[in-house]
């Protein structure tokens, strides 16, 4: 009696324990303490599944998003495993993100059995091609697509996704450098009622940007990166679309700083909240001190590497945009940063500040920053400050205090 004793107070349970004769009752209790991706990655991987196929059932019925992220086996995917997947017959979002057995057969699968998915994120699944872009022109209730890192698709999987019945509202479509102007075209004319449109590569020129702001007329969010071959008459496309709140352009080398500023300073403006516009010489300060007095509600700016842009503009755009949470400005080196001293009162709402590759801000301004707003997420000099321990900061900033600055 006190070894048996002695092991309950330990904690030790007894090896003979048959977890498998718990009641289904006893599982859903424990699986209510945990989220749906534990329960997936925890339960699923152990050889006593199949038991709980009635656990399963009920824990299945009520889900209506699902997440899988680099699943490179045959595991959920494969002959052995997938009645499991197949019981979750509600689900609404799906994500298979960097799952390289998802092909063609795995989708067709899913659609037969999953009938309510709007939205399905396949991106970086490497074996995801126009034939698996078929499939997926086929689920009957899609809204949102994103096959960002597909490699494999092409004009002709684009092409599938333009005729489908029902309407896509988003298409994300990042660093699939196979796609051009034929399939975008082709998509934004037919699927009119896109809100969000992602767009990359140098296979896209003037004609999609063109046709995607004369055809698209609820766009809300436009992505354009690494698409070398733009032209200013794209930028002239973007103005009137009144409805914009989020623009991202990148790497647009090709772009006037005469045609960013008349974006920006052309009415009716946009109606931005997000704006990320970086690795080009033709943002200047003019571009920034437009952007300050046209847009005083952004809440997110992005000017990375844009290397022209100087302290003046900076401190103008602070003390406009009054509700700007996010700010990233990396790579800009003549930043000397005595607007950091006043910044958390010029803007209330900041969360975040990036400042990498920034080498003109000294470490004290950095520091004396940190100590007054430690809640702020900072980046400085590739190092996120306000996830080092106090004494990693002591010693990456020379041990500066505030008595320093008394």
């Amino acid at each position: 009696m006190a070894d048996s004793a002695s092991d309950r107070s330990s904690g030790e349970c007894s090896s003979d324990v048959d977890w498998m004769k718990l009641p289904p009752e006893l599982w859903l209790e424990i699986f209510s303490y945990l989220s749906p991706v534990t329960i997936l990655n925890v339960v699923a991987f152990e050889s006593f599944i199949e038991n709980l196929s009635p656990v399963i059932d009920q824990v299945s019925e009520n889900l209506r998003s699902l997440s899988f992220c680099q699943i490179t086996g045959n595991f959920v995917f494969g002959s052995d495993k997938r009645w499991l997947f197949y019981k979750f017959s509600n689900i609404v979002h799906l994500e298979l993100t960097e799952c390289d057995y998802v092909t063609a057969q795995i989708l067709d699968e899913i659609r037969k059995n999953c009938k309510k998915i709007e939205t399905l994120n396949l991106s970086g699944c490497s074996n995801v091609n126009d034939e698996a872009i078929e499939v997926v022109s086929r689920f009957e209730h899609l809204k949102i697509l994103n096959i960002s890192e597909c490699s494999k698709v092409t004009d002709d999987g684009v092409n599938f996704i333009a005729d489908m019945p029902c309407q896509i509202l988003h298409f994300l479509s990042f660093a699939v450098q196979q796609i051009s102007d034929r399939g975008i075209v082709n998509l934004v004319t037919k699927q009119t009622k896109i809100e969000f449109l992602i767009l990359s590569g140098d296979n896209i020129t003037d004609y999609s940007v063109i046709d995607a702001c004369h055809c698209l007329v609820n766009l809300k969010k436009f992505h354009i990166y690494d698409c070398t071959n733009l032209t200013d008459r794209s930028i002239y496309a973007l103005c009137g679309k009144v409805r914009l709140e989020c623009l991202c352009l990148q790497r647009a080398t090709k772009v006037s700083t005469q045609a960013i500023n008349h974006l920006f300073r052309e009415k009716p403006r946009l109606n931005l909240k997000d704006l990320c516009i970086g690795d080009t010489d033709a943002v200047v300060d003019d571009t920034v001190n437009a952007i300050s007095s046209g847009y005083p509600h952004l809440e997110r700016i992005e000017l990375n590497f844009c290397c022209k842009v100087t302290d003046k503009s900076i401190d103008e755009l602070i003390k406009s945009c009054r509700k700007l949470e996010v700010v990233s400005l990396q790579g800009l080196t003549s930043l000397k940063g005595d607007w950091l001293a006043e910044i958390e009162r010029y803007l209330p709402k900041l969360r975040c500040l990036t400042m990498s590759f920034c080498s003109g801000i000294s470490k004290e301004k950095v520091k004396h920053l940190f100590l007054r707003k430690p809640d702020l997420e900072l980046l400085w000099n590739r190092m996120q400050i306000n996830e080092l321990k106090h004494e990693d900061i002591d010693h990456v900033l020379r041990n500066i205090t505030l008595e320093d600055f008394e």
